[in-house]
């Protein structure tokens, strides 16, 4: 399932001017009060939900990728981000110009996640441990990506701002300049994760790994030997 979710939130405080600032030059005011800039990553713990309610055919036709197959287990999820900013600038006086160097925080997840079995698989069964093992195998692959993609975002995103001082015609300008910057860097990430970790997770659903899972399925339905008296 491949839904791009972006969450943006903007928190910008001014800093207080000393009585000398308004002689100063506006730039070296920035320079002696703005402090470090701060570009973070973080990644949300992948948790994830279980559906054990729907049949080997609807799982299939949402989720067969190869034709033929018949779908006996799915996960499904969700890329999302989020961003905010929060940092304290310097506003001009009477001008309203307005200067910053940010701090920015980027939070991804995959979220919801479902891992599902076919219905006529019973919990408890082998063969539903089996297919609830292979799709744990795929929650992995997300969790693994996800920590990948969060060391890409944050390599991007410190190039972009660096440690300068940004400067703006005001703040609201900061704001939507800020978002737009932003933005820019985390948009490729976002339209493309999906397809990066689905290539990813061929891994999983390799020919061995389905010829492994035959086998493991089929020793389910054998009955056991008895005991020779």
């Amino acid at each position: 399932m491949r839904k791009l979710l972006a969450l943006l939130l903007i928190l910008t405080t001014a800093l207080p001017l000393a009585a000398c600032d308004f002689v100063r030059p506006f730039e070296e005011i920035c320079e002696r009060k703005l402090g470090p800039a701060s570009i973070s990553v973080e990644v949300a713990p992948v948790q994830y939900e279980t559906d054990f309610s729907q049949s080997s055919a609807q799982l299939t036709s949402r989720g067969a990728h190869t034709a033929g197959r018949i779908v006996l287990g799915l996960t499904e999820t969700q890329l999302k981000s989020a961003i905010s900013f929060s940092g304290n600038g310097v506003v001009k006086p009477i001008t309203g110009r307005y200067c910053m160097r940010p701090a920015v925080t980027v939070k991804l997840a995959f979220d919801p996640m479902m891992l599902r079995v076919a219905s006529e698989q019973k919990p408890g069964g082998c063969e539903h441990q089996i297919t609830l093992d292979h799709e744990t195998r795929h929650m992995r692959v997300y969790a693994r990506y996800l920590d990948t993609l969060s060391e890409r975002v944050e390599r991007d995103l410190k190039q972009q701002f660096g440690d300068r001082i940004l400067y703006f015609p005001s703040t609201a300008a900061a704001e939507a300049q800020m978002q737009t910057l932003t933005s820019t860097v985390l948009k490729p990430y976002m339209e493309k994760g999906m397809a990066e970790v689905q290539e990813l997770q061929k891994a999983v659903d390799s020919p061995e790994e389905y010829a492994r899972m035959d086998s493991m399925q089929m020793r389910c339905t054998e009955t056991p030997q008895q005991p020779m008296q």
